[in-house]
């Protein structure tokens, strides 16, 4: 075999050499189109969103013997208050004809803390910025009690989400402060009306007990505290 055959035989041997297992060369005519390469672009996959439903905070299966379903707009027309007639030792007013610097002014008290002026403050809720409801003629307020903002978390049970309730509770004070705001109930309450409270002893001036909202924990729970003046 001469020198020339030999050489040939050898390139086209090398040509044909495997690149490992599995392996082959392909030259750039063999990718071109028809080739039976495969292509060895990845597709982008379109990864759909996906919404997380909101979800309601359970709230109690009973519904409050209290609680405000809608707003409501106060009476402009209020009593004469209980304190005309003559000064009273301590006040600050003996006739609600003293009363002269705000809306609806009134005398009202009574013997033993004396007779001062308040006026209505509110006629609906959207006056009140702190977190109540105008609250109609609070009867704590003396008997032609004012309109006056409550405090809270809420002003009807719409504001408490979906299935809840927003009810007025007595403050710290039981009956003798009367009702200082309006608070949704929660799933941790340990009552819903003062009903839930009668295993609970009467306090020491004799208030009876009572479901309260308390800021302290957060929410509703039964108390025996009372004040005297």
């Amino acid at each position: 075999m001469s020198h020339r055959t030999i050489l040939l035989l050898t390139s086209l041997a090398a040509l044909s050499l495997p690149l490992g297992c599995g392996s082959s060369v392909t030259t750039a005519g063999d990718a071109g189109h028809g080739s039976d390469v495969p292509s060895t672009d990845v597709p982008v996959m379109d990864v759909p969103s996906v919404d997380v439903p909101a979800v309601d905070v359970p709230m109690p299966g009973r519904v409050p013997r209290r609680h405000r379903a809608s707003a409501m707009t106060c009476p402009s027309v209020r009593p004469p208050s209980s304190c005309e007639g003559g000064p009273i030792p301590g006040g600050t007013c003996s006739a609600d004809s003293d009363c002269t610097t705000g809306t609806n002014g009134r005398c009202v008290g009574n013997p033993h803390d004396g007779c001062r002026c308040n006026y209505d403050l509110c006629s609906t809720d959207s006056e009140c910025m702190a977190g109540g409801p105008c609250e109609c003629r609070l009867a704590s307020r003396g008997a032609a009690g004012a309109n006056v903002c409550l405090g809270g978390n809420c002003q009807v049970d719409a504001n408490c989400g979906a299935g809840g309730y927003c009810s007025p509770t007595l403050g710290d004070c039981g009956e003798y402060g009367g009702l200082v705001g309006y608070y949704c109930h929660t799933p941790a309450d340990e009552c819903i009306d003062d009903e839930d409270c009668v295993g609970l002893d009467a306090g020491f001036v004799g208030q009876r007990p009572y479901c309260m909202y308390s800021r302290q924990v957060g929410h509703w729970r039964c108390s025996n505290q009372g004040c005297v003046g």
